[in-house]
């Protein structure tokens, strides 16, 4: 197979080796690698293509009116960048995307990918099921980012968390991680997690997290 991760790829789910294969040999294509730290888009730029992550990862970001950046989500093979955005109109990419590590994208013309759609309606249903997705992330994103200090998003990370209705939830992202989603930082971040702490809210070790008051927990992020 000629690119092995895209068996896995959410937009060909449900297609054979054999047929996505099929798709390479009749549609234009191209992939381009961009090392670590390379901007990949500029937000604002035009949406020519769809662009599929082969390797590497890259990470969206956006800077708000202080300067700061805040890194919206990290892309994984095989996933495709600005998939909800792509065949809007004036479709521009909302925000910078940067590469994490030596990254290669393939690219297709979204004229050409809207034919493979129209040829295949599997393709077409994986799609708008992509958007549908997305969607849900970017309104949930958008509600994480309107709250205003370090403890409501925390508090709203926590809660969305798998296990938190039991009172006990794990972190898979390192303080580092959370604290570049979260667009503070570190020391920022550790500092208001030991509050919380200190106040009873909650109790950390390591990765887990167990939740000690739920009520006032729910209160600080309006669930």
């Amino acid at each position: 197979m000629k690119f092995p991760v895209l068996s896995r790829s959410p937009l060909f789910s449900g297609l054979s080796d054999a047929e996505i294969d099929g798709i390479f040999e009749s549609v234009n294509y191209r992939s381009r690698s961009f090392p670590a730290g390379a901007v990949v888009v500029i937000a604002g730029e035009e949406i020519s293509s769809v662009m599929i992550v082969l390797s590497g990862s890259v990470r969206g970001e956006m800077t708000d009116l202080t300067g700061k950046t805040i890194k919206i989500e990290d892309v994984y093979p095989p996933q495709a960048l600005a998939a909800a955005f792509i065949y809007g109109r004036d479709a521009r990419y909302p925000v910078n995307v940067i590469a994490n590590a030596d990254t290669e994208l393939l690219i297709i013309g979204k004229s050409e990918f809207l034919t493979l759609m129209n040829n295949d309606r599997r393709l077409l249903l994986n799609y708008l099921t992509a958007v549908c997705t997305r969607a849900l992330f970017l309104s949930d994103r958008l509600r994480f980012l309107s709250f205003r200090t370090i403890r409501e998003k925390y508090a709203h990370y926590i809660s969305s968390l798998p296990g938190a209705i039991s009172g006990r939830v794990v972190n898979n992202r390192t303080q580092q991680e959370l604290a570049d989603y979260f667009g503070v930082t570190r020391p920022s971040l550790a500092r208001a997690v030991s509050e919380m702490e200190s106040e009873g809210l909650i109790s950390v070790d390591r990765r887990e997290v167990r939740i000690l008051d739920i009520r006032r927990l729910s209160s600080l992020s309006g669930t």
